[in-house]
């Protein structure tokens, strides 16, 4: 299974790497051995043809004496940061046109499965989250609905 294409990442990455080799003085078999890897498959991975393994990163990195941030400063394309999975923009509650029905449905399965205790407690803390979103009523207020099971 092929891995995905290099990019101006690699490219920065091997021509760091270049230029530390060359700074260090060391030649390219003396980076090529710890690679285990021809001086063909280096050449590539000096010119960002072929992208590296981060074990193989870590391995350059220790040969040339750098940390592996090393290579990542001044990264083209980090100047953006792209939105992380925490990051994406969510949508509110109120725009979501299933809300109704759900909460119909909640209502339903509480008068079905639920004993009158349950959904009074259900009703309570539905009427807790609807103050809070509201700006009523604070999460942290000390709960008096009694102990949960």
């Amino acid at each position: 299974m092929a891995g995905k294409p290099a990019d101006q990442r690699d490219v920065h990455i091997g021509s760091l790497i270049e230029e530390r080799r060359l700074r260090a003085g060391l030649s390219r078999e003396a980076l090529a051995g710890p690679l285990e890897v021809s001086l063909s498959q280096l050449g590539k991975y000096l010119k960002g043809a072929n992208r590296l393994s981060a074990t193989d990163l870590d391995t350059l990195a220790r040969v040339l004496g750098v940390p592996v941030g090393f290579f990542f400063e001044g990264m083209p394309g980090r100047d953006l940061p792209q939105p992380g999975l925490s990051d994406r923009p969510q949508a509110r509650l109120e725009a979501l046109s299933g809300w109704t029905g759900f909460a119909e449905a909640v209502a339903r399965a509480a008068d079905t499965h639920l004993d009158e205790d349950r959904r009074q407690a259900l009703g309570s803390l539905v009427r807790a989250v609807d103050h809070a979103l509201s700006g009523q009523q604070s999460f942290d207020k000390a709960n008096d609905s009694g102990p949960s099971d």
